[in-house]
């Protein structure tokens, strides 16, 4: 579903043949992820990433990859271009692929990952796997959320399995809001058009008095900030201050309209990114006629992206022998504020930990060991087909998604977070353990799929909650009107959350540091985010 950039140091994209900055350098891009981060990344993963990324786009090229256009910094293509160029690639190299079948839980022994519990969903049965290593590559968990910009079945199974079988996850606190998205109509709503239009030709944001948004900014955040990929952090935040005093409109949002862009210039640059007004199967026809007409549509923040997950070290394993992570749903490279590119991510920690992950099979001796799936995880999976009567899924799911919206927002308090944690643990007490679905059949149920999907979203919205009451600091995508200011002194630290016989353990760890230190001090928050913002490289091309 990806649009899809891919993100490496200018320098390394113009000796692949391609337009790149050849001022850039890998040490311009890693000082970049790390400032854009916060200083909270985990610099060993910052340097994997700027590393590997022209190595893997040049293994990418070879094997077929086409490349719509190119910048300084990016090449751009789309997401089923790069799935038909892996699968390809693939199925060439003998890979077994299992199509429609969905990972349950993770299976443990002596310590170790022996292997999982799936279900074949086009049957209905139970599938168990042996194995000597596991890598989850499962993405986020923006179902967890309603609006979100993601994939619909991202419900965060992978994180909360791993959590559930030991491994520890940190910074869950850190989640990506997208400005700009479409609230309204209902049909439209969720959709990143806004956004993407803006972020090229401009426009204007106002609220119901009809003040200008951003007026009132610093001129330099507000330049830099809706220019660039700054603005998911800016914009959100500038959003909600308004909506949380009072000055949103009906749907949590705000409005968008031209402004003072030129309606050819907008014209030109929408038919190249949704060619005829459609975009993902969405006619946005109707919404081009407003933006020629100059007529305002209600936006406002969306779930997109998530910068916390499963703990691992520089070769992706997690703290459970035989288990690895890779991609979005392990913590790692971009710290407290993702702005370089979720798919050089993907693709390079993807490669790594599929190497490191079969190096570690091949150690372990003989066959995969003998799988012994316990009983209960069969039977709690079955539990919403087998009661007569209890909670449906889909108006459970939709209560917490939009509770989650509302109060693990781009702004947060103590109050809201205490307040949405005793909502969880009302669920989990309440409804959790009474799902039931009306259909019984095993076959393609959509509705059972829904309800084990459940005690995931609800598993992370409580890890996430509890980190970002701990948090006393506001830090990238982490804001805190209680606390206000970026605390260099005390809070230069990854949170880390351990799950353990049902409870919930919040601790903290160092940040791993390799060449470029902190620095010291409590900052306003705006004013820390100026500073990140002006630590950019001087490439002397595009940022």
């Amino acid at each position: 579903m990806a649009g899809a950039d891919f993100t490496l140091d200018g320098k390394s994209l113009n000796e692949l043949g391609r337009e790149g900055d050849t001022n850039d350098s890998m040490e311009k891009v890693f000082n970049d992820i790390v400032t854009q981060g916060y200083y909270l990344n985990n610099q060993k993963l910052v340097e994997q990433y700027v590393r590997s990324a022209p190595f893997l786009l040049k293994d990418l090229m070879d094997w077929g990859l086409e490349i719509k256009l190119s910048d300084q910094r990016m090449i751009f293509t789309s997401g089923t271009h790069i799935m038909d160029v892996l699968l390809k690639k693939a199925r060439s190299a003998g890979v077994d692929l299992m199509q429609d079948v969905m990972l349950l839980d993770l299976v443990t022994g002596d310590g170790a990952v022996v292997g999982a519990l799936g279900l074949d969903v086009h049957t209905g049965e139970f599938i168990e796997f042996s194995a000597k290593a596991i890598v989850i590559a499962t993405g986020g968990w923006h179902k967890a959320f309603w609006p979100n910009t993601g994939m619909r079945d991202l419900s965060g199974e992978g994180i909360a399995m791993a959590h559930r079988a030991g491994a520890a996850v940190g910074n869950m606190e850190f989640i990506t809001f997208c400005c700009n998205i479409m609230l309204e109509p209902p049909m439209w709503r969720g959709s990143l058009a806004p956004y993407m239009l803006s972020l090229i030709c401009g426009g204007n944001l106002s609220n119901k008095n009809g003040d200008n948004v951003l007026a009132g900014y610093d001129p330099f955040i507000v330049k830099t900030g809706t220019g660039t990929e700054w603005n998911k952090s800016f914009i959100s935040h500038a959003t909600m201050k308004e909506v949380r005093a009072g000055r949103g409109f009906a749907n949590g949002g705000v409005h968008y309209s031209r402004g003072d862009a030129p309606w050819d210039y907008m014209k030109m640059v929408a038919s190249f990114i949704f060619p005829g007004w459609k975009y993902k199967a969405m006619d946005l026809s109707e919404w081009g006629r407003m933006l020629e007409e100059n007529l305002p549509i209600e936006v406002g923040p969306a779930v997109e992206y998530f910068e916390g997950g499963i703990i691992v070290d520089e070769r992706f394993q997690t703290g459970v022998e035989g288990l690895f992570a890779a991609g979005e749903c392990a913590l790692g490279a971009f710290g407290s504020n993702r702005v370089f590119s979720a798919i050089t991510e993907m693709l390079v920690q993807g490669r790594d930990a599929g190497e490191h992950a079969a190096s570690h099979a091949l150690k372990r001796p003989g066959q995969a060991p003998a799988l012994k799936v316990p009983g209960t995880l069969r039977e709690r999976a079955e539990l919403p087909l087998n009661r007569k009567d209890g909670v449906a899924p889909a108006p459970l799911r939709r209560r917490v998604q939009e509770t989650a919206h509302e109060r693990l927002g781009p702004i947060r308090n103590r109050e809201e977070l205490e307040s949405f944690i005793a909502f969880l643990e009302d669920v989990k007490s309440k409804d959790l353990p009474n799902m039931c679905v009306a259909l019984k059949d095993r076959i393609y149920n959509k509705e059972w799929i829904d309800a084990l999907e459940m005690g995931n979203m609800v598993h992370l919205l409580e890890t996430s909650a509890r980190s970002a009451l701990a948090r006393t600091e506001s830090r990238g995508v982490h804001f805190r009107e209680d606390h206000p200011c970026t605390d260099n002194d005390h809070w230069l630290k990854e949170s880390v959350v351990e799950f353990s016989g049902g409870s919930f353990q919040v601790g903290a760890r160092p940040v791993t540091i390799t060449s470029m230190s902190p620095p010291s001090g409590a900052v306003p928050y705006l004013d820390m985010m100026k500073r990140m913002m002006e630590a950019h490289s001087d490439t002397g091309g595009k940022h």
